[in-house]
């Protein structure tokens, strides 16, 4: 009898780790630079990307650059930068930001069509903003193969293309900064995913700052369910049961 518990206490614990490690693993941030801290080649790319800039980092249009926040009053969630997009006067509803587009090869991972996928990103204004709610937009599409070659534009494969999301938030009282977040399924042949950060404001009678940081994009389906998760907390509980057991 004390084979057997010790077998299947054993067998158990295996495999709570192995799921643990495969989520883990695999649910990752497939987003290159997503704190916006590094610089260079590599970490942002040239408007508009082609083929050679993929999974090379962010490129940007509009008033938009990495900022230290030293003029702020608030300070970045990782250091040492943030992206700052700014809206001047007289610009409404024309988009500053940024957008990468990945295949998620470089992190370790990759796009799988059926999978559903989270965009999240942390944003933050020391200035306020005319049009209410924030007016943070994002955007979280896929490209299909068709794109190699040229400048990849987005193909329709997904339902959330071509349309912007303010996505659901989550505020952060200790900080002031908040999470967006948007979630869509990549669709069959999909094959790279496009995310973009914006800031459109309406209305503005002085520029107004947007900071950004933090951004990932996430398998979602790849994390545990809370079954899971409770089999790996009985998985890991049962082999410090049995050393007890012995030593006591």
């Amino acid at each position: 009898m004390k084979m057997l518990n010790k077998i299947i206490g054993s067998g158990i614990a295996i495999a709570a780790v192995l799921a643990f490690s495969a989520s883990t693993t695999q649910a990752q941030n497939l987003l290159v630079n997503p704190g916006f801290d590094a610089s260079g080649a590599g970490n942002f790319t040239a408007n508009p990307i082609t083929i050679t800039g993929i999974n090379q980092g962010w490129a940007l249009f509009g008033d938009v650059s990495q900022s230290d926040m030293s003029s702020s009053p608030d300070s970045p969630l990782s250091t040492p930068y943030a992206l700052l997009e700014v809206n001047g006067v007289g610009s409404s509803w024309n988009p500053q930001g940024a957008y990468q587009i990945t295949d998620g090869i470089a992190e370790g991972g990759a796009i799988i069509p059926g999978d559903t996928y989270t965009y999240s990103i942390w944003a933050i204004t020391d200035t306020g903003t005319t049009w209410g709610p924030t007016p943070v937009d994002l955007q979280l599409s896929f490209n299909d193969v068709t794109g190699i070659g040229g400048t990849v534009t987005p193909t329709g494969l997904s339902p959330n293309n071509g349309s912007f999301s303010f996505g659901t938030s989550v505020a952060n009282t200790d900080n002031g900064w908040t999470e967006y977040s948007v979630s869509a399924v990549a669709p069959a042949g999909a094959a790279y995913a496009m995310v973009y950060a914006m800031f459109m404001d309406y209305g503005q009678v002085t520029p107004e700052n947007m900071y950004f940081d933090n951004a990932s994009l996430l398998d979602t389906t790849l994390i545990p369910e809370p079954s899971t998760l409770a089999l790996l907390s009985l998985g890991l509980a049962v082999p410090f049961y049995f050393i007890r057991r012995r030593k006591s």
